[in-house]
């Protein structure tokens, strides 16, 4: 073979491989978000949740579900199933992972259920709930006179002691920064 058909040869198969890349280029393209080439993100299966649960599965976001029972799943839910129970109840769990960074915000703070306002100034026995949440719940475990408990917090406790004497703020705080 001479040295002219074997380049011959060789720039038709180079040329082969050129266009069969760019066409694989083409399907295999990155678009960014700017481009209009990611889809919109699905609702949150719910507005609110008191009852958020973080899956063991570390990833980036974090799966979230709720597990508040309700008596009609939101519309964005996609596996609404009847509440556990021993007897049918009329209520109903949303069953549906999403994957953010934030749950979103409590339903309706209750007393001992987490808010996003932090109930104490100054916390110097401060506890770390064990719900695998983030941001995580906090609760002050300082003991106080009844008259600094009541006027800072929702749910005063009695210090578990023989005799009544200060009480535990049992306000649940849900933030990065207990204080």
């Amino acid at each position: 073979m001479s040295s002219s058909t074997a380049a011959m040869a060789t720039s038709s198969i180079l040329l082969i491989f050129l266009l069969a890349g760019l066409s694989a280029a083409d399907a295999n393209t990155i678009r960014l978000p700017s481009d209009g080439g990611t889809p919109p993100r699905p609702a949150k299966p719910w507005d609110c949740c008191d009852n958020a649960e973080q899956s063991p599965f570390e990833v980036f976001p974090p799966l979230f579900r709720c597990n508040d029972e309700v008596q009609q799943c939101a519309a964005a839910c996609k596996e609404c199933v009847e509440a556990p129970g021993d007897f049918p109840r009329g209520a109903f769990v949303c069953r549906d992972w999403y994957a953010t960074e934030d749950p979103g915000p409590t339903c309706a703070p209750a007393p001992g259920k987490p808010t996003k306002k932090r109930p104490w100034k100054c916390c110097d026995n401060v506890v770390q709930l064990p719900e695998k949440i983030s941001p995580p719940f906090w609760r002050c475990n300082d003991e106080l006179e009844p008259s600094q408990c009541t006027a800072a917090c929702k749910v005063c406790q009695e210090a578990p002691r023989p005799f009544p004497g200060p009480l535990i703020c049992e306000d649940v705080y849900w933030g990065a920064d207990p204080g």
